[in-house]
This record gives C-alpha cells, structure tokens and sequence, in this order.
C-alpha cells in the first residue's frame, strides 16, 4: 500500500517528489575513490551540499535524529580465525607462496591490534561523531547556541555508548550552557534497535531472492585468484579452503582497515581494484535484500515502526511545550537504513532486483557510512502555527515522498499524518508466543 501512496503522489502536478538517483554510486566514481569500494566499513563522507536557510521569520527549535556509531573494529574474530587458522596450518606445511608469507604477517598484525576488541570505537570513530557534532552547533547557532536541553540514548553496545559520549562532549565544548544527558539503558532498546518483537509478514516470500544472492555473492567473492596467489598448488588446497568463505573474511579483514588508518597496514597486493568492487556489490545486494529494501523482499524493516512512532511522539510533544530541545539517539546501521526507507529518503527508496546494477539506484555508502545518520530540523515562526521540517541523510538536505511548496522544507502537519498513516497501514503488532517459536524453529 505504501509504494502505491508513493505513486499517486509523483503523478501529482506541480509538488516535489522522489526520482531515483541514476548513477547513485556508479562503478567509475568507485574506480577513483576505492575507499568507497568498504561499503558501510567506508569513512564518514563530509556534507557536499549547501544549507538552505529557513524561509523569513522561521527559526530552528528541535533537532531529531538517529546516528550509526562511528568507524569501529570488526564485531567479531571468525574472519581472523578462519584466514590465519587456514593460512598458519598452510605455512607449517610449506604450502604458502612468498606472498602468502607477506599476507599473513600483515594479518596476524591486524588480529593482534584488534584482540579482545571486538565491535570498539576507533580513534577515527570518535572524531567522525566529534566533527558532526561540532557542524551542527555551526551549521544551527540560533539553536545550539542556548542554554538548552540535549536529550540522548544509545544502545548498549559499547560503541554506540562512546558515540554519543564524542558526540555530547563536543557539543558541551562548543556551548558549556547546554543541559546535556546521557543514557544507555534496556529501558530504550525497543526502539533504537530492530525489535525482535515485533511481527513481520510475508515468511518465506523471498527464498528465491536469497538464492539469488547467494549465487551472486559467491560469483563475485570466488576466492580463485587470492587462493593462486597465496598458495603454491591451488588444486591441493580445493577441498580443503572454501574459496568463497575465505576470499569474504579476506574482504572484511581489508575493509575494515578504512576504519584503522592509525594502523597503516594495507592490502593494495592482495585485491585488484574490481575485485574490491566487487565486494561492494555483494554487500550492497545484501543489506537491501537483509532489511526488506529490494522489490519482493519480506519486509523486515517492520521491525523499525518503533522508532519512528518514537520520532513521532517525541516531536509532539516538544512542539506542544513550545521548548526547544536537540534529541539524540545513537544505535546501528541495521536501524539507520530501514530507518531511511521508512521515512521514504530518496537515497534509500530505490532497491531493485538486479543485483549486478544495483549500485546504480541504491548504494548504501550514501546510506550507512560509518556514522551514518539522519537529522530532521524543526523550525516555526512567531505567531505561526504551521512548522517546517527539513530532512538530513548524513548532513545533506535530502527529499521525502510529500508534496511539499517550499523544498526542502516540509509543512510538519503533512509529513505527520504521512507517517502517522503509514503505521497506521501497517497495523504493526507483536509476536504471539506461537509465532516466537515458529521463528525459532526455523532458525
């Protein structure tokens, strides 16, 4: 029902509305910017465009907005182990190239730097969320120049907590008169992750997309070329390495070094540039079809309906206080991308099917870079009751599907009854106790 209300409103006359992005994040911007090839290991992006100041009389009063923690270390070891468990028994047999030597020794460096420090905020991580910080007190003086109150959550997961921490600190810094607070409990948890909770229709309607994916990622992580690279006799090692588990842990290994930069290992020998690529397009397919994003996907991003009817309630309620306030919630990329499908973000609205072209229409570079978020400014004038809101999709004024005469400016009471109705079809629910087992019998 949401992609027809979506349709109708584009064939209306003279309002703004969503087109796709051609070219989103095209194979050629990717050739010269190979940092990008991380996917959502890759480097927070600096805002490239300009603020549109508020329409006369109108002034900023809330800010609320979701933010994925900063560049972090992998959130688990099973890379490390398989790569150097598979590689060490290689080399005690001789079986290792003089490259696969070199790869790894670099490798053991990466896994002892990041022993026992599974998921952690990097030193990058915390200067990502320090420098949007710092953009949205310059960018919004008349606001986060007061003695105002910030609110703020974040999940409990360690780097989520450390993000806010940067985040709030930096802000105190710039302004010691805000009333700052900071939480991190279970009591929030609903909201600011996928809420597990929550039931999500259509079981089963997307196998054969998965199998697409499946097929498609072991095409483009085959493993043969970094296999005949690191290894004397190929064919010796082919029953005994899984080309695809390995070259996918390889790709991991070397793109969460975009969050490492201190570290200074690279692996510029160990992938051609297309192959890097190619990881992309893998991970790209993947968290489109993971979070309900591509046509026919089961829509997991039902899981999300929290934090918006959040988002909702929370701004109704500043508004009717007639207080300003900036509210802050820090959380995941798993949030951070349903997040902005849900709100209709033109960067997160145009998933398809074809896999190899994705990238074209829908790149989640754009979506959920480290540090990845979404703003939305509120703003009202004296004497006025009708507030503008303007969307941000990491720092950048974005468009929704509502129409809208003053883009990028959206009239509140529009975007409101948008989303108020969007739950409304949805007729979100929890799980009864029979749908919670089912779940875990088909896990």
């Amino acid at each position: 029902m949401r992609f027809i209300t979506l349709t109708i409103m584009s064939l209306t006359a003279g309002i703004w509305f969503a087109t796709p992005a051609k070219s989103q994040t095209s194979k050629a911007e990717l050739m010269a910017h190979m940092e990008l090839a991380s996917g959502n290991y890759c480097n927070y992006p600096l805002p490239t465009k300009q603020i549109t100041p508020a329409p006369d009389g109108y002034e900023p009063f809330y800010v609320s907005h979701y933010g994925r923690h900063g560049a972090r270390y992998m959130t688990g070891s099973k890379h490390f182990k398989y790569v150097i468990g598979k590689m060490d028994s290689a080399q005690t047999k001789g079986w290792l190239t003089e490259k696969g030597e070199e790869i790894l020794a670099r490798v053991k460096v990466a896994a002892a730097d990041a022993w026992h420090r599974d998921g952690d905020l990097t030193r990058l991580g915390a200067r990502q969320h320090q420098g949007i910080a710092r953009r949205l007190s310059q960018n919004y003086p008349e606001l986060l120049m007061q003695p105002i109150t910030v609110k703020a959550n974040s999940s409990t997961v360690r780097r989520c907590m450390l993000s806010m921490a940067n985040f709030c600190q930096e802000l105190k810094a710039l302004n010691p008169q805000l009333n700052v607070t900071m939480d991190a409990s279970e009591h929030d948890m609903y909201y600011l992750i996928p809420n597990d909770s929550i039931f999500i229709p259509g079981k089963g309607c997307d196998n054969a997309l998965y199998e697409k994916l499946d097929s498609f990622r072991h095409e483009k992580l085959n493993g043969r070329r970094q296999i005949a690279l690191l290894f004397k006799d190929p064919k010796a090692v082919e029953g005994w390495i899984d080309g695809y588990k390995f070259c996918d842990a390889l790709w991991n290994i070397v793109s969460d070094m975009e969050c490492l930069p201190e570290l200074g290992l690279k692996f510029n020998d160990l992938f051609t540039d297309d192959e890097l690529i190619d990881g992309f397009f893998v991970y790209n397919a993947s968290w489109c079809l993971w979070e309900g994003l591509m046509p026919g996907s089961r829509p997991n991003y039902y899981a999300i309906y929290p934090l918006l009817k959040n988002f909702l309630d929370e701004a109704d309620l500043i508004i009717a206080s007639g207080e300003k306030q900036v509210r802050l919630r820090f959380g995941h990329d798993s949030v951070v991308l349903p997040f902005s499908f849900i709100l209709g973000v033109n960067e997160a609205i145009h998933g398809t099917q074809n896999m190899d072209n994705l990238h074209n229409t829908f790149s989640i570079i754009r979506l959920i870079p480290m540090a990845g978020n979404v703003q939305i400014i509120f703003f009202r004038k004296q004497g006025s009751d009708d507030i503008l809101v303007k969307f941000l999709m990491n720092e950048n004024e974005t468009s929704i599907p509502i129409k809208t005469d003053c883009y990028p400016f959206y009239h509140w009471k529009d975007v409101s009854a948008y989303y108020r109705n969007i739950l409304k079809e949805a007729n979100m629910r929890y799980k009864t106790q029979d749908e919670y087992e089912d779940e875990e019998d088909s896990d």
